[in-house]
């Protein structure tokens, strides 16, 4: 694993590369985090992914947007128009690094949703997309988000936030500015599916109401996509301490999507 920054000067991300580890080399894909709390409890599982997908003959990098994690910026000054932008710098890194022509997107969550964005407007540069547990719809994410609370204890309301810092509120410490929040809920990817890449694959291993309008959506449209459930932990919802699923990987799903991508 090779840890470092790149980016412009006044947008610095951090990124974390890992080589192919086998011949021939398959290709190369960019890992889109979720956010949040999310982020932290999927972090686990996501770096087990970059880690299969490099012993599997793929090139990865994962990294965290602008006014997250490790990268610059606060999060009242960020945007997920400006995420969307952060994916195709760390798509245009990663060819950079290995010569690839194409890239593959994996999001998970709202990395999910804004891969599919981007995969729907890099035409070509875009080998295939995998939205894993996708956020279909912004206002059952922020919902969901809300509802957030740490594992055995109460639930616990969001803590308001000053006008002067971005208003919105915090969630289990994550600033989730008013801006952030609006631009949450006005995501829909239902509406975005008949775009898909035809190289699309769906997994879900979380049942949330909006599958239903998915479903529908890409029968209407005739659509070779479809909704692949597979039963496993969600990684990205914290379990209690003691629970036999605390900290556990996905196996199951991490395992189809490198054999998917392979």
């Amino acid at each position: 694993m090779t840890p470092f920054f790149f980016g412009s000067s006044d947008r610095q991300l951090f990124g974390i590369y890992e080589a192919a580890r086998c011949a021939p080399v398959k290709g190369a894909a960019v890992l889109c985090h979720p956010w949040g709390p999310e982020y932290i409890h999927a972090h686990r599982s996501l770096r087990q992914l970059s880690n299969m997908l490099a012993a599997a003959g793929f090139h990865t990098l994962r990294f965290d947007y602008f006014g997250t994690g490790d990268s610059a910026g606060d999060m009242t000054e960020a945007r997920l128009a400006g995420w969307e932008a952060d994916i195709r710098t760390a798509m245009s890194e990663l060819l950079d690094i290995t010569g690839a022509r194409q890239v593959s997107l994996v999001g998970l969550r709202l990395g999910a949703a804004l891969a599919a964005t981007i995969a729907i407007t890099a035409g070509a540069k875009v080998r295939s997309l995998v939205l894993w547990d996708p956020v279909l719809r912004g206002e059952e994410h922020v919902r969901e988000l809300h509802l957030e609370s740490p594992p055995g204890e109460k639930a616990i309301k969001p803590r308001p936030r000053a006008p002067e810092d971005g208003g919105g509120y915090d969630i289990l410490g994550f600033p989730l500015t008013d801006q952030i929040e609006s631009e949450m809920k006005a995501l829909d990817l239902i509406a975005l599916a008949p775009a898909l890449p035809a190289r699309s694959l769906i997994v879900a291993s979380h049942p949330l109401p909006s599958h239903d309008g998915l479903r529908r959506v890409l029968d209407e449209n005739k659509r070779d996509q479809a909704i692949e459930f597979i039963a496993d932990h969600p990684p990205w919802i914290e379990l209690p301490l003691g629970h036999p699923l605390s900290g556990a990987a996905p196996v199951k799903v991490l395992r189809r999507i490198v054999e998917w991508l392979a």
